[in-house]
């Protein structure tokens, strides 16, 4: 699929400085302080990609055009520019980062029109090799082509959106539009378009309805053959909540008993780590005390020795005659005190070299009584450690034995819930069984009504266990477990639906959303614009612990750290981030980021201050 970027964003206007900002193709952040432009960056965007007004701010007066430049994954490089309150969208053919000195490629209008191409919708669906995929347009079956619209409000998401109670499936906020807002999702989960409502039955199809009806009543009777238990749907449902429910908390167990066995893992490879390195330090210290100790037989050799040499000295120059044994002077020439001189000389030079090999030696003792002590006190806290290890296996056996009914509870609650739904499913079955055999009518047969909801099972799923990846990587509290109803566009978490949820877990839950359509349907092949542009997701998070602050509901540092590492190190994309708070500054160097109007930052806000102008 081909898949779009964005590259910058321009606003030009006589005597006026270029307002502009850079987009990477990987994460941008746009953060600082209120009423500097920053969800009026993503609101322009989202006029430049066919959005009927842009509301106007005083910053903006004077500028009269919009430049959007856009980056195409075949390679080609081009400019949507659109007036200031304009019908009409130029296209260029290349970057363009000023007033164009030669004429657009292309002049579209910005309202989709299927019967025509002159318009940008059709313009950027052709880019993006989706032009003309149907989608359902209300609940008789009318199938009409897709509008670049509905890809737009699930990629760029403002602040309102991103904390309203209506599912994020549902960006028109009008009811009118379920359907098709419904079909759109169900093409971009599954890739399958809505086909065009089947014609009335001929006359040949009407002598085919009782041998279907009879088939229908076939499956029918085997459905009900396979229903296990004697319970109706309504009560099924309420069995399936209790399960859910005892499920969720067997879950919390689990986790609370995993995340004290990982406690207790951690400190057992600290404490190895810690006797690794105690080992290397004692061998170390071991092969000191064995080279001191050969050094300290060596002072001792050299100390005997030495006392050998004064006695032996001594000896010579007393008893011998004739040749001096010192300078082998002869008799005739020695001066009558010359045995004496060199006796006392050889007598001094020992006692010089004995004081200094003994003061050696002193010192040498020292430094291994020194290193005894210290392998001493290894061996000491060596002993300590393999206490503490042995403790921690004892504690990691008990918590193995806690751990294991647990699991064997959320298994049979596992199993117990898979024969509800299963129970559940058979009912759903020949409930549309029936509803078929209901409209074979052989006088005046009538077309099923269309169900945008349709979405398989599989993706269902799929798009499910994305979500869940993308809030466990967020560190968002809880065990995350993502359902969606096709039929009513409800995002649950844990049980509990998003729009029960406080605000800033709604925004949480928005972003979640649109970040895994943008990572699945990029890495399955499936249609997505190629960018996100979200809009406050999570400032007004915080933790479930501190219900009765008075302070504002900010987030967490470390929901905020992992969201931003999560966006960087798993990228979905081009994603363009927008808040008030500061980012982590882990980001620094990885990510575009923008400062407005804080400490430091190089510019106050999108357009230039109007005393520079």
């Amino acid at each position: 699929m081909i898949r779009l970027t964005l590259v910058h964003l321009t606003f030009l206007g006589m005597d006026k400085p270029p307002a502009a900002v850079e987009f990477s193709p990987g994460l941008t952040v746009i953060y600082g302080a209120s009423d500097t432009g920053k969800s009026y960056v993503e609101e322009a965007v989202d006029y430049m990609l066919g959005a009927s007004e842009l509301k106007s701010i005083p910053e903006d007066d004077g500028y009269t055009r919009i430049l959007l430049g856009l980056h195409v994954s075949d390679g080609r490089s081009l400019t949507l520019s659109r007036a200031v309150g304009g019908d009409t969208i130029e296209v260029f053919n290349r970057d363009l980062r000023d007033v164009p000195s030669q004429p657009a490629d292309e002049t579209l209008g910005y309202q989709h029109n299927p019967k025509s191409k002159k318009n940008i919708s059709r313009y950027l669906l052709t880019v993006l090799g989706i032009d003309g995929r149907r989608v359902l347009q209300n609940s008789t079956g009318k199938a009409l082509p897709l509008n670049f619209r509905d890809l737009a409000r699930l990629a760029v998401v403002n602040d309102t959106r991103m904390a309203d109670q209506r599912s994020p499936v549902l960006g028109t906020r009008m009811p009118q539009n379920e359907t098709r807002e419904k079909s759109v999702f169900k093409l971009l989960i599954s890739g399958e378009e809505e086909p065009e409502r089947p014609a009335a039955p001929s006359n040949l199809e009407k002598q085919f309805g009782k041998g279907k009806i009879a088939v229908i009543d076939h499956l029918i009777d085997e459905n009900r053959g396979r229903l296990t238990m004697e319970a109706n749907q309504s009560q099924l449902r309420e069995q399936l909540e209790r399960l859910q429910a005892a499920l969720g908390e067997v879950t919390t167990a689990a986790v609370a008993l995993a995340e004290v066995r990982t406690s207790l893992l951690r400190d057992r490879r600290g404490l190895e780590e810690i006797n690794l390195a105690a080992q290397k330090h004692g061998d170390e210290v071991q092969q000191l005390l064995a080279r001191f100790a050969l050094l300290k037989d060596q002072y001792e050799s050299d100390l005997a020795r030495l006392q050998m040499v004064g006695e032996a000295g001594t000896l010579l120059g007393y008893f011998h005659t004739g040749t001096c044994v010192f300078c082998g002077a002869e008799p005739q020439h020695q001066h009558p005190e010359h045995h004496l001189a060199e006796s006392t000389q050889l007598a001094a030079s020992v006692s010089a070299e004995t004081r200094k090999t003994k003061d050696l030696l002193n010192d040498l003792l020292l430094m291994i009584e020194d290193l005894q002590e210290q392998a001493a006190d290894i061996e000491s806290a060596r002993a300590a450690r393999d206490e503490e290890l042995t403790h921690n296996a004892a504690e990691l056996r008990a918590l193995d034995q806690r751990i294991q009914p647990v699991d064997t509870d959320a298994t049979e609650l596992l199993n117990a819930r898979s024969r509800v739904e299963n129970e559940l499913a058979l009912h759903v079955q020949i409930e549309q069984l029936e509803d078929l055999k209901a409209s074979l009518s052989t006088m005046a047969p009538a077309p099923p009504a269309a169900r945008p909801d349709g979405i398989p099972a599989a993706d269902v799923a799929d798009f499910e266990r994305m979500i869940h990846e993308t809030l466990e990587a967020w560190h968002v509290p809880g065990s995350n477990q993502v359902r969606y109803d096709p039929t009513t566009a409800e995002l649950s978490v844990d049980g509990q639906p998003r729009k029960s949820r406080g605000r800033g877990m709604r925004s949480i839950l928005h972003a979640a959303f649109a970040v895994s359509l943008a990572r699945r349907n990029t890495a399955r092949d499936l249609i997505h614009p190629g960018f996100v542009v979200l809009d406050t997701p999570v400032l007004t998070y915080r933790r479930p612990e501190d219900p009765h602050e008075d302070c504002p509901e900010l987030m967490t540092a470390d929901v905020a750290e992992n969201f931003y590492r999560d966006l960087l190190e798993n990228p979905p994309g081009q994603v363009i981030v927008i808040e008030n708070p500061t980012p982590p500054a882990s980001i620094r160097g990885r990510a575009t980021v923008h400062a407005f109007s804080v400490d430091g930052s190089e510019r106050q806000g999108f357009f230039p201050p109007r005393f520079r102008q």
